[in-house]
């Protein structure tokens, strides 16, 4: 681990830009009247600002311009971070269709291609690394950027819910790109997790600012790339992230067998089925952070092969815990 190469002052300037950016946000998401109001599928019950993208951009490349070389995949990510937020900044104001802000993803997911970043290979458990081929690398890399950022903006139903487990998830790839001697990436991840932390005291339980799709767009995309530059950390970000990305994988696969439309809005993920069974926002919060903590530590210390089973535990307990929550809804008087 080379702790002394990364820089460290990046996390309270990015902390600092984002506290400020975010205050900001607020304020001229009041005075232009950009809110979120409440509606179907939305449990909030007055109208917020959702214009968290921008302020967490800001803190991020600040952070990255006086801290890394802004060059290659560095540059092709922060240009499809800084076009991921502009494009879904636009559904935060004015609603955009499903097909157009897909079609939004998968121009944002396509910018650090066309610099160099793209998955080449996957650790292979009994060792080594299986190498994709070229043909197949590209549209799996597109598929694991627009999957991250649905993963994350499905994620965002509560106060600080999305932006916390970020802030973990971010956290354990900066662990592990310094443990692999990465202090470049650690350093562009140190300066994400300062910008969420700046965000965070306006977004915790009666938030004043939502992420809103901007925001929940760009930690997904980070998260997704910051898996990739340097490699050798999607299973860990597949282990932090398990739970939302069941979630939609749930999500879909329950709405189409409903007829509903798999992009129809709905308060029937987990953390809302957990809300149901009495949990407040906060212990929904603490519980969703804790569990994706637990997965992502657990994925610095076990072994490949020990992360089979890991996956394994991870994906019983959470058709077991979607089954009980399912159950325990039917079981409520109408």
């Amino acid at each position: 681990m080379i702790l002394t190469e990364i820089s460290w002052t990046v996390l309270p300037i990015s902390c600092l830009v984002g506290l400020a950016g975010t205050w900001l946000a607020r304020n001229l998401g009041h005075k232009f009247n950009w809110l979120h109001e409440p509606g179907p599928g939305r449990i909030h019950t007055r109208s917020v600002p959702r214009l968290g993208g921008p302020p967490i951009l800001l803190g991020l490349l600040l952070g990255a311009v006086i801290s890394v070389s802004i060059d290659g995949p560095v540059l092709g990510l922060l240009l499809g971070a800084s076009v991921i937020t502009g494009l879904t900044l636009i559904d935060d104001i004015q609603e955009l269709s499903p097909r157009n802000k897909l079609a939004g993803q998968c121009v944002a997911a396509v910018i650090p291609l066309a610099f160099g970043m793209r998955i080449e290979g996957v650790s292979n458990p009994f060792g080594g690394i299986l190498m994709i081929p070229l043909l197949l690398a590209i549209p799996f890399t597109v598929m694991w950027i627009v999957a991250l950022m649905n993963a994350v903006n499905l994620a965002d139903g509560l106060d600080g819910l999305a932006a916390g487990v970020a802030l973990v998830a971010v956290t354990i790839l900066v662990i592990l790109s310094a443990r692999l001697g990465q202090p470049e990436v650690a350093t562009l991840g140190l300066a994400l997790v300062g910008a969420i932390i700046g965000f965070l005291p306006f977004n915790i339980f009666r938030a004043t600012i939502f992420l809103g799709d901007s925001g929940a767009h760009l930690l997904g995309y980070m998260l997704a790339t910051l898996a990739i530059v340097g490699g050798a950390k999607l299973a860990t970000a597949l282990l932090v992230l398990g739970v939302p990305i069941m979630d939609v994988a749930w999500s879909v696969i329950r709405r189409w067998h409903s007829g509903t439309g798999i992009t129809s809005r709905d308060t029937d993920h987990f953390h809302h089925r957990l809300l149901r069974t009495g949990m407040s926002q906060i212990e929904v919060v603490a519980v969703y952070c804790g569990v994706c903590a637990t997965f992502g530590l657990s994925a610095l210390i076990l072994t490949r092969y020990q992360k089979l089973f890991a996956f394994g535990i991870m994906f019983a307990l959470i058709i077991i815990v979607a089954l009980c929550l399912a159950r325990t809804d039917r079981q409520k008087p109408s």
